[in-house]
């Protein structure tokens, strides 16, 4: 295992202030990911979600026009959706703004096929395994003949969730969610390709992220990625990874609190898929998870 690259997730969303976090985060060492996928969508008025990434899209070449010499990498949407038609256009007029593609839940190396058909080796590319069938396919998914593209393959934990109706969501606190990733991080390490992490939603629970990477370099024998969902989150990676560097991590005592579906509604943020409640993201999955779980 020889380093860890952080990802800074931002949503495709309001221009002007996301120029300006990003213009803050350029010291970092993190790179700069841009989603209009998972972010991107209303899961209580689903007739809304097309017309918010028709939006998101547009705000994402206003941020290229106010940061033509940036780099990014771009979350898109699934292979298999009707979005990705759209997402193509994107890819393709800003080519050289956009470094990697992260491509979400992938299920098969047909995926792979179809995006590269497209675009061949124009992008490195960032698999996001989230589905049980995308799991249960990872060694034929990483058979691809464009597996030389990959850099990282990520794992989703909120969508593993929602796809299997597991409620309530195991976190990276507990041994339990090491056990999930264990085998994924085996698998994907077997075919010489580097892992990379779930995201972490209570971004107050800073304690967890030390426990997830020292985690992280017990279990990968390779490089591996973060994805971090909030700039505060990404000082604190970046601390860690300085004393990751020092052999200096700790593990800590860490604080996890629920959230109710009235939380989500009141506390959702305009024109976005997630709430925000005291420094805590809740994600649309676990408000569906929820909402089942509820209603039976």
């Amino acid at each position: 295992m020889t380093g860890i690259t952080l990802y800074q997730c931002i949503p495709s969303y309001k221009p002007l202030p996301t120029v300006r976090l990003i213009k803050s985060l350029a010291d970092s060492k993190c790179k700069i990911l841009l989603d209009i996928e998972d972010s991107i969508q209303d899961v209580q008025h689903p007739d809304l979600t097309a017309d918010l990434k028709a939006k998101a899209r547009q705000d994402f070449a206003d941020i290229i026009q106010n940061l033509p010499d940036q780099k990014f990498s771009l979350r898109i949407n699934s292979i298999r959706s009707n979005e990705f038609l759209h997402d193509k256009e994107l890819l393709h007029k800003f080519a050289d703004n956009i470094e990697s593609v992260f491509i979400p839940k992938v299920e098969s190396s047909n995926d792979l096929t179809i995006f590269q058909n497209e675009f061949g080796d124009k992008y490195k590319l960032n698999l996001i395994v989230e589905t049980q069938q995308g799991i249960d396919n990872i060694d034929e998914i990483l058979s691809s003949k464009f597996k030389s593209n990959i850099d990282f393959v990520f794992f989703g934990n909120y969508d593993f969730h929602l796809d299997n109706n597991i409620y309530p969501i195991t976190e990276q606190h507990t041994l339990n969610y090491w056990k999930i990733v264990e085998p994924i991080i085996s698998k994907v390490e077997s075919h010489k390709i580097n892992f990379g992490n779930s995201p972490y939603a209570n971004i107050a629970d800073t304690n967890c992220l030390d426990f997830s990477i020292m985690q992280l370099t017990k279990l990968c024998k390779q490089s591996f990625a973060l994805m971090s969902l909030h700039k505060s989150q990404t000082i604190y990676f970046q601390k860690l990874i300085a004393e990751w560097s020092l052999n200096k991590l700790r593990s800590k005592k860490n604080n996890h609190n629920g959230f109710s579906l009235d939380t989500f509604t009141s506390k959702k943020q305009k024109g976005r898929s997630f709430a925000l409640d005291n420094k805590r993201i809740i994600t649309p999955q676990e408000y569906l998870l929820l909402l089942k779980k509820q209603n039976g």
